[in-house]
């Protein structure tokens, strides 16, 4: 009698190995390859500071702005992913000449930036306007005159304005009131601390108007020369290799007209 127990098990042991599913032998099924997109060649580390329109955070603290724009569309004719990092203007040289950045917009030639710095071919041009209080009378025929009547005049930390101011800040430092963004300069003209400030003309219109103080503030007849605007390039992380694709890029968008679309945009 005690044979049966083991019978029974032997009996379901093989019931259950019939019932097993048998292994799939039919065709592999089909593999639709996912197209995958080129990877970007290079990365590219922009600095910007805050000069509406030119470069700006907008909406949703976006960067937004003409040079962005341009340098999005370079970036993107290198195949490259484009970084962004916004700091005051003085920072933001720091960190080119240490290779921390590879690339500034809106930059002026100067020979204490050629040390450490390539120049792109220019690109757009600027202008920079003395603006005063609306109830102010300041009838000068230049800069010097102004100065040597015992103004002074508000600029912005590591700009360079050209030879003409250059020459002006070395000859006479203490009329002059260095701060890092425009706007304070703006509130140390309303409070009199300072008679006049120096900025690119479509930037400080843009000020103006965004905070209200067109009413207040308004352009002198005192206009720094026209002025060519380049593209700025660490020496320390960017070879001329690569300057030189960057200035064969600045030749297309100028020849098809997307750079003049661009700053046109801007202009209205």
């Amino acid at each position: 009698m005690r044979s049966f127990p083991l019978l029974l098990v032997m009996l379901l042991s093989i019931l259950l190995l019939a019932c097993k599913p048998a292994a799939n032998s039919g065709p592999a099924a089909d593999v639709t390859p996912v197209a995958v997109e080129n990877p970007p060649a290079c990365v590219l580390r922009a600095g910007f500071d805050a000069w509406e329109p030119y470069h700006y955070l907008g909406q949703g603290q976006q960067p937004q702005g003409l040079d962005i724009e341009i340098l999005q569309t370079l970036a993107a004719e290198l195949n490259c992913e484009l970084s962004l990092e916004q700091d005051t203007w003085a920072a933001l040289l720091r960190k080119l000449q240490s290779g921390e950045l590879d690339i500034l917009p809106g930059a002026s030639i100067s020979s204490e930036r050629e040390r450490y710095a390539w120049f792109s071919r220019p690109y757009r041009q600027e202008q920079f306007v003395l603006y005063q209080r609306q109830d102010a009378q300041l009838n000068f025929p230049n800069l010097a005159a102004m100065l040597s009547a015992g103004h002074k005049i508000g600029l912005v930390s590591g700009y360079f304005y050209g030879t003409e101011v250059d020459e002006l800040l070395g000859q006479m430092p203490e009329s002059f009131v260095s701060a890092q963004l425009s706007e304070l300069n703006m509130a140390r003209l309303l409070d009199e601390e300072i008679s006049a400030l120096l900025e690119d003309s479509m930037v400080a219109t843009a000020i103006l108007r965004r905070k209200g103080l067109d009413r207040y503030i308004s352009a002198s007849s005192l206009r720094l020369p026209e002025s060519e605007v380049y593209l700025m390039l660490s020496k320390g992380s960017v070879g001329e290799q690569q300057l030189q694709q960057i200035n064969a890029v600045l030749d297309k968008l100028q020849q098809d007209g997307s750079l003049a679309k661009l700053i046109a945009k801007y202009q209205q």
